[in-house]
């Protein structure tokens, strides 16, 4: 390269840098002047930073723990049949929990209607044995329907009901237990008539079962008086089983008349009760005998063998007191046995002996 050539360079690269001063300082003279007070502002800007997620990235769970959601009534769980005894307590439980500002109220279905039991805590029964009892805690409410001594009509649907819309509903069965009572015979069987001989023994049994334990009292009746023994005469015992909900009750009456005849009554209780017929009969000849009357024998017209039986002694009786009496020269020499048994000596004027059995 020359000498010359070099000045050239230098003078080409001093151009060329002045030319790129002079583009840079006339962009520069291009930017917007100050706004003055008459020229309106433009509105600024706000820069957002987006990213883009694939569904398949994006978190539902996440997201939706974050949103405010508003809770809803919902009830607990519970037994949806209830069952108690005849005479207990009932306790009906309704448990909501997120209940708000909504109102609870009892139901009980009347064939294809329901009739209005409670309302929050108002009560418009008309039976004074139904009461509400009312709970709360951390987020739930207990509205609890009581019943006291539950009777058999007592049975049937309640509903527990939230006023949302539309209405939550909790439906919930009750059944009562009823007891029950039976007298039976030696063979365990139903009997409805029972006959004694007179000063035999009067040995009734009842038998009664679906019974809670601890049980209510069981008494024996006749007719409209309670008997309560407290001598050597009678007694009445209860037996019970509670694994099976089993009584069994024993009335005693020893040395039976006929006084003792009439409708006797095994009572569980004032709910429940068996009733059974007795027999005492009169005379002493009768007393080995002892018979039951289920309740499907009948009784027909006509007399019976036992009366047919008790005519041919009594008519042995009297020929034989009349051919004593014959047989006697004087009438203090003759007399007859004690009711009380055995046999006497009869001396007679003939010289032999006569016997005669009080049997």
């Amino acid at each position: 390269m020359s000498d010359r050539s070099i000045p050239l360079r230098w003078l080409l690269l001093i151009l060329i840098a002045e030319s790129g001063y002079a583009s840079a300082k006339r962009v520069t003279l291009n930017l917007p002047l100050p706004p003055t007070p008459n020229t309106p502002r433009p509105l600024p800007l706000k820069i957002q930073k987006f990213i883009s997620v694939s569904e398949a990235h994006y978190d539902h769970d996440h997201h939706k723990h974050h949103q405010e959601e508003t809770p809803e009534p919902h009830f607990a769980p519970v037994n949806a049949t209830r069952r108690v005894f005849l005479g207990a307590t009932a306790n009906l439980h309704c448990t909501v929990h997120d209940l708000g500002n909504e109102s609870v109220s009892w139901m009980r279905r009347d064939g294809d209607e329901l009739r209005l039991l409670t309302w929050d805590v108002h009560t418009y029964a008309d039976d004074d044995r139904y009461s509400l009892v009312h709970e709360t805690g951390d987020r739930w409410q207990r509205w609890q329907l009581v019943i006291r001594d539950t009777q058999v009509q007592d049975g049937g649907q309640y509903r527990c009901q939230v006023t949302t819309a539309p209405p939550l509903a909790l439906d919930i069965v009750l059944q009562v237990t009823e007891p029950r009572s039976r007298i039976v015979d030696e063979r365990g069987e139903d009997v409805l008539e029972k006959h004694y001989n007179s000063g035999s023994m009067i040995e009734l049994k009842c038998i009664i079962d679906r019974v809670p334990f601890p049980h209510l009292p069981v008494t024996w009746r006749r007719g409209a008086v309670t008997l309560v023994f407290n001598n050597s005469r009678g007694g009445i015992s209860v037996k019970g089983d509670a694994t099976s909900g089993y009584l069994a009750s024993r009335l005693y009456v020893a040395k039976a008349s006929p006084t003792d005849s009439g409708r006797y009554a095994c009572w569980y209780g004032n709910y429940t009760s068996a009733f059974v017929t007795v027999h005492v009969i009169a005379g002493e000849n009768s007393a080995a005998m002892q018979h039951d009357s289920l309740p499907e024998a009948g009784t027909t017209g006509g007399s019976s063998p036992l009366s047919h039986i008790s005519s041919l002694w009594l008519l042995a009786l009297l020929a034989l007191s009349s051919s004593l009496v014959l047989s006697c020269n004087f009438p203090l020499q003759c007399y007859s046995a004690r009711a009380t048994g055995g046999t006497k000596r009869h001396p007679s004027s003939s010289g032999r002996d006569a016997y005669i059995s009080s049997r």
